[in-house]
């Protein structure tokens, strides 16, 4: 399975986001999911969704979300992350799951407050996420990038 976190403190860029992966990844495969633990929840159709509340899978929820990726059943998972995650954090909860059935890219989506009035945040999502995507948010190169780093991650985990 291919996990992708995303990142960020805005909820609409992550959605569009996420809909716009949804809608590249559809047309590869039918075993797509979506755990959604963003600040809001999400309202994207045809996809098989999971809803994970009350808290952050960074820490409170880690457990859960380590649980849910053990038991799921696609090939392609999206994880809509809440704009609470530390960054670190969620890197390591991450880290934990990396195998040769589950590789995991991250997102981070920067806006430009949050580059102004958080400058330390912005250094810890550009250090521990594979791609930025900065204000104003265009996707299609990210959607792109990430859609060709996980061909290339499944290649290079075939025996061979």
């Amino acid at each position: 399975m291919q996990l992708t976190a995303i990142t960020g403190m805005l909820h609409q860029p992550k959605a569009r986001f996420t809909q716009a992966l949804i809608e590249v990844l559809s047309a590869k495969t039918d075993r797509l999911a979506l755990i959604d633990n963003s600040d809001v929840p999400l309202a994207i159709d045809g996809v098989t969704r999971q809803r994970l509340t009350g808290g952050c899978v960074c820490c409170s929820l880690s457990s859960a979300l380590i649980s849910r990726l053990g038991r799921l059943d696609a090939d392609y998972a999206l994880l809509p992350v809440s704009a609470l995650a530390d960054p670190g954090a969620l890197a390591f909860i991450l880290d934990s799951l990396r195998s040769e059935l589950i590789q995991i890219t991250t997102v981070s989506l920067i806006d430009t407050l949050t580059q102004v009035r958080k400058p330390h945040l912005t250094q810890k999502l550009k250090f521990y996420s594979d791609f930025q995507v900065y204000e104003p948010f265009d996707f299609l190169e990210t959607v792109d990038a990430v859609v060709r780093a996980r061909h290339m991650l499944s290649t290079a985990a075939l025996p061979g």
